[in-house]
């Protein structure tokens, strides 16, 4: 549903829901330039983030992953629900649309319109601008680095302080809309790139960030890495981390005739990262080898057809978004953690989670949504249905895991803890989870007014997700535990709502209007949740997990493809 926006005191509006506005957009300090940033004028619109990370929104006390993100209506979320923000692309922080190109923000918790569903948190609809008859444009650029912050007190001695490591946020753009044929068409643009590099906070030089300190151990750790085993984990200086962004934006306008218009546009965002698997600390050092690389690409493509006629009118939608992801985990190489003398410890190799790291999603929408005026009534029916497809791999530990309980252990190749994920099917060494989710959807709802100050809007929503594939069975720990592990759900959400506006103001100037309203609010469930039930059936992979012992000798293979099966 393409939504504009509406007066506090519209006499139609109903449920919880906010506007921001082209002016608010441009007006409110923001320094990441993110939805989030305004999105939590809404109160009900928390802003929070983990372990310092990118920001992520929990509404109404809802988990973030059950949030709705909305481009003019059509479907834009990470549906696969890795990034914490609920976006395509957020695991690289990059945002899903630039600011240039949107007209305005709605925010909605509980909406009684049935047209809008598929979330039981909160829901963003970014509505994006178009073109005029009148040529026009906007052009930015933001930037700080390192030269605009100061040095920085040591976490373990306040009076000693480094200078903070390579730091630059730079960020441009420019958008153009205007006239195709006078009256007939129009075209916007937006343009929209920005470049990251932010320092990991910790080094074992002690030239800048906090000094982690045992710089001779790290030293020996890096050079046993390289001189015995061959492989580069990096050097002794804070390593400063990555964050790119490219956004192009592309939206037409066609006026076919007096009854129908059309819309298309096209949404691309490429996200690139820099990424630890933990968080460098003072007590845990990660070397630059140990970061990995999330790159995330999306095409959105959208066509309406907006119609309308005496007493009624049409949206017809198509959308179709391709989102891939993949991590780079660098030079092949096992993951190793060495331990030292104080309890503190060194990370290299290959991030663990990352050494065989991809997700594809396609994802349709088919949406068509008809509105009759009859009497005090405004009618709506339709249907929205949502047809994924995703591709999963994620194998841990593919090249190895091994914990060493000193650097002389390291050196001699004699490690404490050996972990190992590899594929029972050797012509498939990654074995993917692969499936299919159709989600359909019908409603029907009434606008009635009731009286002149009094609105009621009622409807009933029905949405069906099918899985049309089955994960692997497990004869094994259906004999055990009674369960069988080649069944897919088959739930059917019914979401009646029913809402009023009641106009207080009997015509006066000083306004008040009473809203309120009851109802069952469906969503999706995040599908990674799900992607375990294909992907860790028990048949599919074999985990070799070996307990950190002090006492355990194990040999060191350094080849990431020749681990121990």
């Amino acid at each position: 549903v393409n939504v504009v926006g509406q007066s506090t005191f519209s006499e139609t509006r109903a449920g919880t829901a906010s506007n921001v506005s082209q002016a608010a957009l441009e007006e409110l300090p923001t320094i990441s330039r993110s939805l989030t940033d305004f999105a939590r004028t809404s109160p009900h619109f928390n802003e929070q983030n983990s372990n310092g990370g990118d920001s992520f929104l929990s509404v109404a006390g809802r988990n973030n992953r059950y949030n709705n993100i909305q481009i003019d209506g059509a479907v834009n979320n990470d549906l696969f629900g890795l990034a914490a923000s609920g976006t395509p692309g957020g695991q690289t922080g990059t945002q899903p649309i630039s600011l240039d190109a949107l007209a305005e923000l709605q925010l909605v918790v509980a909406p009684y319109d049935v047209r809008q569903g598929g979330f039981s948190g909160g829901s963003i609809n970014a509505v994006t601008r178009s073109g005029t008859n009148s040529v026009s444009g906007t052009g930015y650029w933001f930037g700080r680095s390192e030269a605009l912050v100061g040095k920085i007190g040591s976490l373990t001695d306040k009076s000693v302080t480094t200078a903070v490591g390579r730091f630059k946020d730079q960020q441009g753009g420019f958008s153009l809309g205007g006239p195709i044929v006078q009256n007939k068409a129009f075209y916007f643009g937006n343009l929209d790139l920005g470049r990251k590099t932010t320092p990991n906070g910790f080094s074992a030089s002690g030239a800048t960030g906090q000094p982690f300190g045992h710089t001779a151990e790290v030293q020996q750790v890096l050079e046993i890495a390289k001189n015995q085993y061959g492989y580069d984990a990096g050097g002794l200086d804070e390593f400063s981390k990555r964050g790119n962004s490219d956004k192009v934006f592309l939206r037409a306008d066609f006026n076919l005739s007096p009854k129908n218009q059309l819309v298309v546009r096209n949404n691309y965002v490429h996200g690139l990262a820099d990424q630890s698997g933990t968080t460098p600390s003072n007590i845990i050092y990660v070397t630059p080898g140990n970061f990995y690389a999330i790159d995330d690409s999306l095409t959105s493509t959208v066509g309406q057809l907006n119609s309308t006629w005496s007493n009624a009118f049409n949206e017809a939608r198509v959308t179709y978004q391709r989102e891939r992801n993949f991590r780079d985990p660098g030079t092949p190489f096992p993951h190793v953690q060495v331990d030292l003398a104080d309890g503190s410890n060194v990370r290299l190799g290959s991030e663990l989670s990352s050494q065989a790291n991809r997700l594809n999603q396609d994802i349709v929408e088919l949406t068509d949504d008809y509105t009759m005026l009859r009497g005090k009534h405004t009618i709506t029916v339709g249907t929205h249905n949502e047809l994924f497809k995703f591709l999963n791999v994620f194998v841990q530990n593919l090249w190895g895991q091994y914990r060493f309980n000193s650097v002389a252990n390291f050196q001699a190749g004699i490690a404490q803890q050996f972990n190992h994920n590899f594929s029972n099917d050797p012509s498939n060494p990654t074995l993917p989870a692969e499936f299919a989710v159709r989600q359909f959807g019908v409603y029907a709802g009434d606008q009635w007014r009731a009286a002149s100050n009094f609105t009621v809007t009622y409807g009933m929503r029905f949405d069906l997700p099918q899985f049309p594939d089955v994960p692997h069975a497990n004869p094994l720990g259906e004999a055990t535990f009674g369960y069988r592990t080649d069944i897919a759900p088959a739930p059917k959400m019914y979401s009646p709502r029913a809402g009023f506006n009641w106009d207080l103001s009997n015509g006066g100037d000083k306004r008040s209007q009473v809203r309120g309203g009851a109802g069952i609010f469906a969503g999706r469930t995040p599908y990674v949740w799900l992607s375990n039930q294909y992907s860790n059936t028990g048949v599919d992979f074999t985990a070799i997990a070996v307990t950190f012992n002090a006492n355990n000798r194990i040999p060191f293979v350094a080849d990431p493809n020749a681990q121990p099966t």
